[in-house]
């Protein structure tokens, strides 16, 4: 593991450029649908990166969607440009840095064929990613840290790095969102970096990304999504059915944790040919990431997360949809019987409605 405390600054930048292996161009990519974390990391590595060669050409691209609107707010201000990964050119002739995720993670867009030069992530390896991780010239994983951006602003600290005030708002919020403002996850780290960033913030611009105004699409999510709430002992979840947007999926799970007697939250839903779920719990100490894996990767898919914050995806291509709708109902039963303990599962409730919908029920095959 990296850290600035204790290596000289020229280390850090020389083991930077020396993983970039001559390369004139730089890709940083974030994992698919990004988020805050992912946005502000990426940002702060291509300012690192450019402070240290001017004559590197960096572009930060992203794979799927933004869908929230806060985070298409964020993209707006943010200090660097970011793109789709289908804009980038030339592909085989540039180097490539993940941040907020990892190679063979299931979830960007790195080609196949591509071992990335730089890996910064907060996320612990998993058994698909470890082979990538190894052939990576520079890798830095911090699994205590509550978000990838407080690794990055660091990097930015050791190396000198001038932090304007567009960048500082998008680190703060980076490590705001991924922390629920230093109260989910965050580590001491974190509240540091955060505290040494706010001086720095434009606190109109960061209000105006935080309570960004929502489209009426956002409402009829939420309608649906609470129309079809089911409660089993602590757990509060909802199943979506098919969706235009991913990112409903973890702000619906979000949303639903604020009931005050709850303790995990579970959302499904499918986008893309894939089946998406996403957890959240209210203890620190819940193991959330250890739970969506143990979930998901028997069945072929790919997982993972914090104690509190988690989440996976299941490949659907092929299977009928009839197949898709019992195998979301098949994850949620064995959801619960993981967090309640309770083999037998009956009785799931609705919380506002008479009875739950199917949200297959509708459509052909």
């Amino acid at each position: 593991m990296e850290s600035c405390e204790g290596q000289r600054i020229e280390d850090l930048g020389q083991r930077l450029l020396a993983a970039l292996e001559g390369n004139s161009r730089l890709v940083i990519l974030t994992h698919n649908n990004p988020d805050p974390d992912a946005f502000a990391s990426a940002c702060g590595l291509a300012a690192v990166i450019n402070f240290l060669d001017p004559e590197c050409r960096v572009q930060i691209a992203y794979g799927g969607i933004v869908g929230r609107s806060e985070n298409r707010t964020m993209m707006r201000y943010l200090p660097f440009k970011v793109i789709p990964f289908s804009r980038v050119r030339g592909r085989d002739k540039i180097a490539y840095a993940l941040v907020d995720t990892q190679p063979r993670a299931g979830n960007n867009v790195l080609p196949d064929d591509k071992f990335p030069a730089i890996v910064i992530d907060h996320h612990p390896p998993k058994s698909l990613t470890r082979e990538a991780l190894r052939q990576t010239p520079y890798v830095d994983i911090r699994s205590g840290y509550g978000s990838c951006t407080t690794i990055v602003t660091e990097y930015l600290q050791c190396v000198g790095v001038p932090i304007t005030t567009a960048l500082a708002t998008s680190l703060v919020y980076g490590i705001s969102s991924e922390t629920q403002h230093l109260g989910r996850e965050a580590s001491q780290q974190d509240r540091r970096i955060y505290n040494e960033l706010v001086p720095l913030v434009n606190m109109r611009r960061l209000s105006q990304i935080e309570f960004s105004r929502r489209p009426r699409e956002h409402f009829l999510y939420i309608r649906d999504a609470v129309d079809n709430v089911f409660v089993y002992r602590q757990v509060i979840g909802s199943r979506l059915g098919p969706v235009d947007n991913p990112d409903v999926v973890a702000e619906v799970a979000d949303f639903l944790l604020l009931h005050e007697r709850m303790s995990w939250s579970v959302v499904t839903a499918y986008y893309d040919d894939k089946l998406i779920i996403s957890l959240r719990a209210g203890n620190h100490r819940a193991h959330a990431g250890k739970v969506v894996r143990e979930l998901i990767e028997k069945l072929g898919g790919t997982a993972g997360g914090h104690n509190q914050v988690a989440g996976g995806q299941l490949d659907c291509q092929g299977r009928s949809r009839s197949e898709i709708a019992q195998l979301d109902k098949s994850l949620i039963v064995d959801f619960l019987r993981q967090v309640t303990g309770v083999e037998n599962v009956k009785t799931i409730k609705p919380l506002v409605s008479v009875e739950l919908k199917d949200p297959w029920a509708e459509g052909d095959e």
